[in-house]
């Protein structure tokens, strides 16, 4: 007996001196994950299926392509717009007293008057001769313009225009280069999160990996307890010929059997569904995963120096805050003058127009073509809008509210953070202690249960003591693969708690 502690004491001793220089060996690349390249490639496949990444994949494409809209402010934009009218319009309305021509009515009856010719002797003859110009025409049915008081007439034409416009923003009173910064800042958010969602699918990939490992360890020692129950069975059997044992000792080998049976039997249902499971992040069939024999062995975490500001959850936290500020600063440019320069070419052209009126002027008019330009204009102009409480003042005030909003909840998700990273650390120191106290309990269970299996050959001990050492046997086994792989999600845990489950870290 004295014997079988030192052995047991010596494996314990080993585990710990294991743990012991592997943690020494790690400290060179402290992070990585060593994995299997089974696992390392049922990971990438698992990311890059993963729905959720590719969506954060897709918000960040998204928020560099409003970071290349904002930017491209600076950009000339040049317009060109045309335009072609037919235009009829008539005219019929009565209009006010027409002044301008009263002097020519006076100026008529001036020269009728008889001291005209005695006052303007060099005029009196230009009298006449209008006067003869009058009356001639009225013998010929020609008779002189008059005008009325009434617009009346018919107009109609064709119009054609075009124009060709070049704006360019100079300054946006640094609007624009605060819009660019913030829409950075969300860009590193979005990563960040892209981050969390490949860090939570590697866990996940991780986690059922493991759990396929611990089912077919599980089902090896069960495999052996049905080989010993076989043993037993025959070794019964024998003995129940010889007198030597009961119908009642072969009965309870039999129910242990088919206790064994049951077991295995779940065992392999878990399986089957793990087999989808892992089908379904990965997108490999089924019939991929059912020859794989994954081992679970003790994963080890070197303690190093990172802490939870590498946390993706954390440093999209911090980007937010950033974003939010440089909202803020383009808020308060808001009230600082905006200048754009402005270049157009114009050219205007009216053609088959016409313009026939009646009153207060007869005339008919025919237009074939008034082209107008091309005209030129070059120039600069600003906005500035000195005052403006309905719009400006109020959405300063909302960013400002809204950075102590992120910055409250940064702060807060670093207390939870760093109570996390305090929590799985201690998880995972007690998750080695459990790992050995369960392997120094299996190695006293087959210690017990070799010694049962002699004593029960000699007749010391009857088949319930001897089969109840084997159902101890089998606790102490499967307890201590599940204390394993415990300790390999306290592991997982710890990389999570401190951002470094990423893909550059698996090794």
């Amino acid at each position: 007996m004295l014997n079988i502690l030192n052995i047991m004491k010596t494996r314990a001793s080993f585990i710990i001196l294991i743990l012991a220089l592997s943690t020494i060996i790690c400290k060179t690349d402290a992070q990585s994950l060593q994995v299997s390249p089974e696992l390392k490639e049922l990971i990438g496949l698992s990311v890059n299926k993963d729905r959720k990444v590719a969506e954060k994949g897709i918000d960040k494409q998204i928020a560099q392509v409003q970071k290349k809209a904002v930017r491209s402010s600076y950009i000339p934009k040049l317009e060109l717009g045309g335009k072609y009218v037919f235009a009829y319009s008539t005219l019929n309305t009565k209009i006010g007293d027409v002044e301008g021509f009263e002097s020519i009515t006076k100026f008529q009856e001036l020269m009728k008057n008889p001291a005209f010719p005695v006052m303007f002797p060099s005029l009196s003859g230009i009298a006449g001769e209008i006067t003869k110009l009058q009356n001639l025409l009225t013998q010929q049915g020609i008779q002189l313009p008059s005008i009325s008081n009434n617009l009346d007439g018919d107009l109609y034409g064709n119009y054609i225009g075009i124009d060709a416009t070049v704006k360019m923003l100079i300054y946006s009173g640094g609007q624009v280069p605060n819009l660019s910064k913030a829409l950075t800042e969300k860009i590193k958010v979005q990563e960040a999160l892209s981050d969390k969602c490949k860090s939570d699918v590697i866990s996940e990939v991780i986690t059922y990996y493991d759990q396929l490992a611990l089912l077919n360890q599980s089902k090896h020692v069960l495999d052996e307890s049905l080989a010993r129950l076989a043993a037993e069975k025959k070794y019964a059997v024998t003995a129940l010929k010889n007198g030597l044992a009961t119908s009642f000792d072969t009965l309870k080998i039999a129910v242990a059997n088919a206790n064994l049976d049951a077991k295995l039997s779940e065992y392999e249902s878990r399986k089957t569904l793990l087999y989808q499971k892992l089908s379904q992040l990965t997108g490999k069939p089924v019939s991929g995963f059912e020859n794989m024999n994954p081992d679970l062995n003790i994963l080890l975490y070197t303690n190093s120096d990172s802490d939870i500001t590498n946390r993706a959850e954390y440093r999209a936290l911090t980007a937010g805050i950033e974003a939010q500020k440089y909202l803020l600063k383009s808020e308060k440019s808001h009230s600082l003058p905006k200048v754009q320069a402005i270049a157009s070419a114009r050219y205007d052209n009216v053609f088959n127009a016409k313009a026939d009126f009646n009153a207060p002027i007869p005339m008919n008019m025919k237009i074939e073509n008034i082209g107008l330009g091309p005209t030129y204009m070059v120039g600069a102009g600003f906005k500035w809008e000195i005052f403006d409480r309905s719009g400006g003042s109020a959405k300063v005030r909302q960013a400002k509210l809204e950075v102590i909003k992120a910055e409250n909840a940064r702060d807060e998700a670093r207390e939870l953070l760093e109570l996390n990273h305090v929590k799985v650390s201690t998880n995972y120191q007690a998750s080695i202690s459990q790992v050995t106290y369960k392997d120094k309990q299996r190695f006293a269970a087959r210690m017990a249960l070799e010694l049962a299996q002699k004593s029960y050959n000699e007749g010391m001990i009857n088949i319930t003591e001897r089969l109840a050492t084997e159902t101890e046997m089998q606790n102490a086994e499967l307890e201590y693969l599940q204390a394993v792989f415990s300790q390999r999600q306290s592991v997982l845990e710890c990389y999570k708690a401190t951002g470094d489950l990423t893909l550059s870290n698996i090794r």
